[in-house]
């Protein structure tokens, strides 16, 4: 596993939770795409927004206006400085943030190592395979 890219992905998350922003811009790479919506009957580029911050804020009002991310497993597959990572992600009630997860998702990143050594988020897809659904 690469702890670099886990550190990334658990950045990201804290930051959709924390509402801060900022953090969460600086978790990806120039030109990242974000699936925000899986828009059926759609041209399939309208499925993909370009501002990472303001898709993340749409998709947290839409898909989980009361809930919190926590990360399970992963899978890192890396060739060279590309990496593909498949998530379990969870979704808890911001009420009772102990609580057991109450809705599991298999979300797909790909993730690309920067001219400074950093990992980037380049593709955040909350939906994984399951866009495969809407198309």
């Amino acid at each position: 596993m690469n702890t670099s890219i886990t550190h990334v992905l658990h950045r990201l998350h804290e930051a959709v939770n924390s509402g801060d922003y900022d953090a969460l811009a600086n978790c990806y790479g120039n030109g990242a795409k974000v699936v925000a919506t899986p828009m059926s009957g759609a041209p399939k580029n309208n499925v993909v927004q370009h501002d990472c911050v303001s898709a993340l804020q749409s998709f947290q009002q839409k898909f989980m206006p009361e809930h919190l991310v926590t990360t399970g497993d992963e899978i890192i597959v890396e060739a060279g400085d590309v990496a593909l990572v498949i998530a379990k992600l969870y979704l808890v009630p911001k009420a009772s943030p102990n609580a057991l997860p109450c809705e599991g998702k298999r979300a797909l990143y790909v993730m690309q190592r920067q001219p400074n050594g950093e990992w980037r988020c380049v593709i955040d897809n909350f939906f994984g395979t399951d866009l495969l659904d809407f198309a």
